[in-house]
């Protein structure tokens, strides 16, 4: 194509991209205004509406390389077209070829003043400026077509691996009612000033750090500290955010809410720590800025020696350049590999470092265990059944939320227990229940009973029996809960046992991962006994017991000093930071927002079979990794070969890359195909198929 065409398409390139960016600010313009405006028309409103939970918008790299793709896509068959038809169709990819270039070439140059370093986006260019200058207009459209895609699917990994650490304030109320002069006052969260009081009501979520003056209440606060067992608070006690009142009703003076609460920190610390991960470059990335500099070093040498058109045929030789596409792709798709047995990994570079771990840490409660315990032994005393006692025992807990009412109750329909109707509820606290109970269908006399702990029972002074002593001690040993059953005149109805339920196939899961000779550990903020005996019920041999939040990054912090690579499970908001610690981290489906956002990997469904079946998945990557390498050397020793010994051009070097490109695709498609839909999970791990 001659010379002037070429400066006019140019040209007319640079004209449409100054057009284009003036469209685009304008657009932007017109976003900000409308935004505004929803946002005056919302403040005006009383009552704001809950947020919608909104997907993540795509980022600044990504927007830029999908235009950019686009462009280049039009390039291409314009002057694909062009070639197959009318050559004068050809013309109109020149613009969009000369847009792509000069947004390539401001790139390089930034990077340049940035990192006083040249990328491997200076590799693409001279090639690409080879290619246009000798006329190779198609394949120049090809690879920017290439180079921009490859940059959006690694700026869209990159975006679906961010965290967004604001959501876990979607779990609160955008409104709490304010106590002033007697009267509850419904007002906005954001409103609230130190020193406020407010008045939170059984099943609403706490929405401040503070502390009680009035009121009673049981508080499920197991995603903040870890604790199975939910605590009771009166006045003088202190609550945080994001826990959850399941009985009672307390008045809270407010000392922090929003981004000074303790939550708020947690979310601050993991912002602060968010930059770590995103230091790390993909494997395909690392190898292609490695060789750039020696592959150009090596076309300049050549220039005065072999002349241009050889000199340009070394710079396809490019070893480990189409990593930089094949690595990405292959990625994501064993993402969508993932998502197809009910695993999310939100990070791809997870899958390359979990083939690295050597060490798994376990959160226990909720983790290894479910939230609601399950009914042990059930002893009935004085004359009572345990029939009897399930139903009086049930019939007084099922309006209550917290997870040992569930459990009794669960554990009383199973066996088909009628309820009772409640009359009265009296709340003790730091005890129990005392309930007011009575069969309304046989209109009977109305029965009042205590339900709770031993310091209540024996408050009332209530005689135990030494068989139910010796059960006591006993549950105590094996970290088990104990609820007492006794009437309002005195006697002791019965007790109930209640022992922490582990998930579905979690043994199993353990003694898959010892024989892939994996090191595991247990660390939970609850006391040295359960802790201790769920380690020993499930072969564990290592546990950390009554840990802190800020106690759990330190344990990972300090296994990854001696060496290891961790990898950590957790579910609850005092794990977020352990989470971000950890070189892979695993959080479940229902967890507390803040976990599933920082985990790098998420598991839908509660199965830690997964886990053995991640460690498979990662292997198998991580030795189609190197079998993309070794294809990339293979490509590149045979183009620099014929290149000095046989004297092949430009026209067999891009040749040649191109099939060394369709290669190197086809090997990072190719797991789409040798993984059927709904796999089964395999126990151990696996090499890929040949």
């Amino acid at each position: 194509m001659p010379i002037p065409l070429l400066v006019a398409g140019l040209a007319l390139g640079g004209s449409t991209g100054v057009l284009l960016g003036k469209l685009r600010n304008a657009r932007r313009r017109k976003q900000s205004q409308r935004q505004q405006l929803l946002t005056q028309r919302e403040a005006a409103l009383p009552v704001k509406s809950p947020p919608e939970k909104q997907k993540v918008a795509m980022s600044a790299a990504e927007a830029e390389a999908a235009q950019q793709q686009r462009i280049s896509l039009g390039a291409l068959g314009f002057l694909g077209l062009g070639a197959l038809t009318i050559p004068t169709v050809g013309l109109v990819g020149l613009p969009l070829l000369a847009y792509n270039y000069a947004y390539m070439m401001r790139k390089i140059w930034k990077s340049y003043q940035e990192k006083r370093k040249w990328s491997i986006a200076a590799l693409d260019a001279i090639s690409i400026s080879f290619a246009i200058f000798m006329g190779f207009f198609i394949t120049a459209g090809l690879l920017f077509a290439a180079f921009f895609t490859a940059n959006r699917l690694i700026a869209r990994t990159e975006r679906e691996a961010q965290t967004d650490f604001s959501r876990i304030f979607g779990e609160l109320g955008e409104t709490v009612w304010l106590l002033k002069d007697g009267a509850e006052i419904e007002v906005p969260l954001e409103s609230l000033q130190a020193k406020d009081v407010i008045v939170v009501h059984a099943g609403e979520m706490i929405p401040v750090d503070g502390h009680v003056i009035a009121g009673e209440g049981t508080v499920d606060q197991h995603l903040l500290t870890g604790e199975s067992q939910p605590a009771e608070k009166k006045a003088g006690d202190g609550v945080f955010t994001s826990t959850l009142l399941i009985a009672g009703s307390l008045q809270v003076v407010v000392e922090r809410q929003g981004v000074d609460t303790l939550t708020g920190q947690i979310a601050k610390t993991l912002e602060h720590a968010a930059t770590f991960k995103h230091q790390v470059q993909s494997r395909g990335e690392k190898l292609v800025e490695q060789g750039a500099s020696r592959t150009m070093l090596a076309s300049a040498l050549a220039l005065p020696f072999l002349g241009l058109g050889q000199a340009v045929a070394l710079s396809y030789s490019g070893f480990g350049y189409q990593m930089r596409m094949s690595a990405p792709l292959m990625v994501l798709n064993y993402l969508r590999i993932a998502s197809r047995n009910g695993i999310l990994v939100k990070d791809g570079r997870a899958l390359d470092t979990l083939q690295k771990v050597d060490t798994i840490v376990f959160d226990k409660t909720g983790t290894l265990t479910e939230e609601v315990p399950q009914v042990g032994q059930v002893i009935a005393c004085s004359g009572f059944s345990e029939q009897q006692l399930l139903q009086y025992a049930a019939s007084a807990e099922q309006r209550q939320k917290h997870p040992i009412a569930q459990a009794i109750c669960h554990h009383a329909g199973r066996q088909g227990v009628a309820m009772l109707s409640v009359l009265n509820t009296d709340y003790a606290v730091g005890h129990g229940l005392q309930v007011t109970l009575q069969d309304k269908q046989q209109d009977s006399t109305p029965h009042t009973i205590l339900i709770g702990s031993r310091r209540f029972v024996d408050a009332a002074g209530i005689a135990v029996p030494d068989t139910i002593e010796s059960l006591q001690a006993a549950a105590g040993d094996k970290g088990y809960s104990v609820v007492y059953v006794a009437t309002r005149e005195g006697e002791l109805m019965g007790v109930i046992e209640l022992r922490p339920a582990l998930r579905p196939q979690a043994k199993e899961a353990i003694e898959t991962l010892h024989k892939l000779g994996v090191t595991l550990y247990i660390i939970s903020g609850d006391q040295e006994k359960p802790t201790r005996h769920l380690a020993q019920t499930l072969g564990i041999d290592h546990y950390f017991a009554e840990t802190l939040p800020e106690g759990k990054a330190q344990h990972i912090e300090s296994l990854q000093a001696q060496g290891r690579k961790v990898c950590f499970i957790g579910d609850g908001i005092n794990d977020s930071v352990a989470l971000q610690k950890a070189d892979v981290s695993v959080s479940l489906h229902g967890a507390a927002t803040i976990a599933q956002d920082t985990a790098d990997i998420l598991l839908m469904t509660p199965d830690l079979l997964h886990l053995p079946y991640l460690l498979n998945m990662s292997t198998e990557l991580h030795q189609r990794m190197n079998n993309s390498e070794l294809l990339n050397n293979a490509f590149g020793i045979a183009c620099v070969s014929g290149v000095l010994l046989l004297g092949m051009g430009t026209s067999g070097a891009i040749l040649l890359y191109s099939g060394g490109l369709l290669t190197n695709l086809s090997n990072s498609m190719l797991p789409l195909l040798t993984h059927p839909e709904k796999q089964a999970i395999p126990k151990a791990r696996s090499l890929p198929p040949d």
